[in-house]
């Protein structure tokens, strides 16, 4: 097949450019019709009409799915970015009347949430009160892929594996420490801490998934141990209740501690290795996406709170 469109050409057509995006996306004709709420066959037929006139195969069959070809990728990444220039324009446009409408859509990892919504979220929504704001809560991967997918502008994120296509736009070095009740034996030892001091203790542990647990992993295969919690839990809040009733030990970066340390209802010890000592926050946004006058907004206004403000920017 060989590309039919021609610079002279009225360009690809949208509604085409959809149906192909919702089937990629689904992996399914019949998923993309649902969603669309059209029939099935017309997807398909819009679809073989612009691979005709790209002159290249956008999808391929594998079991009862599809799945992007090498150029359906491509043709993916393209509507993404159109649709994220798109939303940076209208936004833009708003912006100049003084309407700062629209939503500004964040997936964070669980730990900053409590210093963004008391320090950043609050005053910033005084300030642009026709802006929606939707905040998610995810592991550290799916924030990755969130940011990477389109899903969110801006992602807020503890030691990301960031992918191709997203970017760190502002990190701050953010130790994991040591976290446990102010009683705790441990405390009368002088920081930083050894592995093998925190072993003769009960250990929680974040799920799978998560930044901070792929930091213990590192270390788990770097000095050939092996911790053997006994709490795996999903939720930071669970975590730091269970260190809160007993004599257990988690791990946790301060940043999640802020106000528990404000209030003496927890201490965060330094551990004496360097994966842990090196770990680090990152704000992160897709690659090439155009951001809109309120996202650069609402970076500055994170980037002035903890741990970033520790930075020049």
């Amino acid at each position: 097949m060989s590309p039919r469109l021609s610079s002279s050409d009225e360009g690809l057509n949208s509604r085409r450019l959809r149906y192909a995006f919702e089937a990629m996306t689904q992996g399914s004709i019949r998923r993309a019709a649902d969603q669309l709420d059209i029939e099935p066959s017309v997807i398909s037929r819009q679809i073989a009409r612009l691979e005709a006139e790209l002159g290249v195969r956008l999808l391929e069959r594998h079991g009862r799915g599809v799945r992007a070809t090498e150029a359906g990728e491509l043709l993916l990444d393209f509507h993404r970015e159109r649709q994220a220039a798109e939303a940076a324009l209208l936004s833009d446009l708003a912006e100049l009347d003084n309407l700062s409408r629209g939503t500004l859509r964040l997936a964070i990892s669980e730990g900053y949430s409590a210093t963004l919504m008391s320090e950043v979220v609050n005053d910033f929504s005084q300030c642009h009160p026709q802006l929606h704001l939707e905040v998610s809560i995810a592991s550290v991967n799916q924030v990755v892929s969130r940011v990477l997918e389109g899903d969110a502008h801006l992602g807020l994120a503890y030691s990301p594996r960031l992918l191709p296509g997203v970017k760190s736009i502002a990190s701050a070095r953010q130790p994991v420490c040591a976290v446990m009740h102010p009683d705790h034996p441990l405390t009368r030892l002088t920081p930083p801490l050894s592995l093998d001091d925190l072993l003769h203790y009960p250990l929680g542990l974040i799920s799978q998934g998560y930044g901070l647990r792929q930091l213990v992993d590192t270390v788990e295969i770097l000095d050939k141990r092996h911790f053997t919690p006994s709490l795996v839990s999903n939720s930071l809040a669970t975590l730091k209740q269970y260190v809160t009733a007993g004599h257990a030990v988690t791990f946790m970066p301060e940043v999640a501690l802020s106000h528990e340390l404000a209030r003496g209802q927890l201490v965060a010890l330094a551990i004496a290795h360097p994966v842990f000592v090196e770990a680090e926050s990152h704000l992160i946004v897709r690659q090439h996406r155009p951001l809109s006058l309120a996202a650069s907004r609402l970076i500055d206004a994170i980037c002035r709170i903890s741990p970033f403000a520790r930075i020049e920017q």
